[in-house]
């Protein structure tokens, strides 16, 4: 009776509609204050609200919005043919049929020798590979590094896991486990490491107050620029 009872009482945060063939997902979260609308590379559009805002209120907000969003677009990141990951991790081949295939932690991918690597379909189905040399590019740093700043900064966590994110970076849960965005490994290194300063951080405050970007001062004095570049940045 109480697991049904606890089902009842869960309240859904997400909802999704169809607006002018825009995708619109509405997320509520409990540290939001304002209503907020990003445009995703999918042309999916991320309406982030306050808990106890009403949907038809974001709803609103939205429409009131819409003309501009449909003005703004967002650039598509197009690779090429001489495309290198951090590591050298993925190699692209041309051959008789689209392939993706993994020998000794190595990311091989190949396309169909008629097409222009600047297809549409040959860009879509890259993706999928440059997402798995990325995943193992973050296996293979990113906890690693993470260790060695820990190390260096006298910093404690619990765990660390990798995701593949759309929207964050990194986190860092109240237990201390934290979690990074295996999109990471597309930055420079100097970001990398104000990404893991940042979530290190908030192993002591948990919350982005004054004394939270103080702490990240003392070890990136140029935390504003990094993280300027970090928000301009695309997956």
């Amino acid at each position: 009776m109480n697991n049904i009872f606890f089902k009842r009482k869960k309240k859904n945060t997400v909802k999704t509609e169809e607006i002018e063939n825009f995708k619109i997902k509405y997320k509520k979260h409990i540290f939001s204050k304002n209503i907020k609308i990003s445009l995703k590379q999918d042309d999916t559009i991320l309406v982030t609200m306050p808990y106890f805002c009403a949907y038809s209120t974001a709803r609103d907000f939205l429409i009131n919005n819409l003309s501009k969003i449909k003005a703004y677009s967002l650039p598509k990141k197009v690779f090429d043919e001489n495309f290198k990951t951090k590591f050298d991790t993925l190699e692209i081949l041309k051959d008789k049929d689209f392939k993706i295939s993994t020998k000794n932690k190595k990311i091989y991918f190949s396309y169909p020798q008629y097409f222009a690597f600047s297809n549409p379909t040959v860009q879509k189905e890259f993706k999928k590979a440059y997402l798995k040399a990325l995943k193992i590019e973050a296996q293979n740093y990113l906890p690693q590094r993470l260790e060695f700043l820990a190390k260096k900064y006298s910093f404690k966590y619990n765990k660390v896991s990798l995701r593949n994110q759309k929207t964050r970076f990194g986190s860092c849960s109240y237990q201390n486990n934290i979690s990074l965005n295996i999109n990471l490994m597309s930055y420079d290194f100097d970001i990398i490491d104000y990404v893991l300063i940042h979530e290190f951080v908030h192993t002591k405050v948990k919350n982005h107050s004054s004394k939270f970007w103080a702490e990240v001062e003392k070890i990136c004095p140029n935390y504003k620029i990094l993280r300027k570049i970090l928000k301009k940045g695309q997956f």
